[in-house]
Formats: C-alpha cells, structure tokens, sequence
C-alpha cells in the first residue's frame, strides 16, 4: 500500500482514519486477519509487514524507529531496491 500527496493533503488520515472511521490500513489489515482466521487450519500463520515513512528522501521505520534506512539500488537485479538499516 503507498500513499502519495502533498504536506496537509490528509494522507495520514486516509491511511490511519478514527476510532469511529478507520482508514485504509488498518480496514486492510484487519482483514488480512479475517481471511487468514477464516482459511487457517490450525490457526498457526506468520504476518511479516513493514510500515514506513519517505519524506525528503529519508526513509524511516514506524514500526522501529531509530536512525533512518538506506535505500540501496541492486544493480544485478536492476530495477529492485533494497531498504537496509543504517548502522
């Protein structure tokens, strides 16, 4: 999911919304988790996500904060990138 807009254009809210109106990340995530209780056998399921932030060309981990990522270019396997931490 990626969300693009200018400063004040409503961005967080759209993602995040309110308690009484959630936005698009958490309705998606929550049913990421209906689908998964819905089809899971023995209920025994690994989620792996990222939430990150890209502003002013620095990329940072909500989920980790702390220094901000390196995005680096895989140049064998042009055109992926790769966000590594900055240690």
């Amino acid at each position: 999911m990626f969300c693009y807009g200018a400063t004040g254009a409503g961005k967080t809210y759209t993602m995040l919304g309110t308690v009484e109106n959630p936005g698009v990340m958490v309705l998606a995530i929550k049913d990421l988790f209906t689908k998964i209780r819905q089809r899971s056998c023995d209920g025994n399921h690994v989620v792996h996500l990222s939430y990150l932030e890209v502003y002013n060309e620095t990329v940072r981990d909500l989920l980790s904060p702390g220094r901000p990522l390196v995005l680096r270019e895989d140049k064998q396997v042009f055109p992926l990138f790769f966000l590594v931490e900055n240690n």
